[in-house]
């Protein structure tokens, strides 16, 4: 299985690729800034078995980076 981590994932071409790879089977590692506001991949993930996890990433802010 192909394991994909897509930054930016909550909208536009970031929140696509999250699409096609998961509809290829691929494993999503998806972030953005506020997951808990991004109701469009959240929405995608929860329709996905688990195949797509949605996480919180700011490059500019390393407090808020998931480590």
């Amino acid at each position: 299985m192909k394991t994909v981590l897509i930054t930016g994932a909550n909208r536009g071409i970031g929140l696509e690729h999250v699409r096609r790879f998961a509809a290829r089977g691929a494993q999503v590692f998806a972030t953005a800034r506020s997951p808990a506001e991004a109701t469009e991949l959240q929405s995608l993930a929860a329709a996905q078995d688990g195949r797509i996890t949605v996480l919180a990433y700011d490059a500019k802010d390393p407090r808020r980076r998931q480590g």
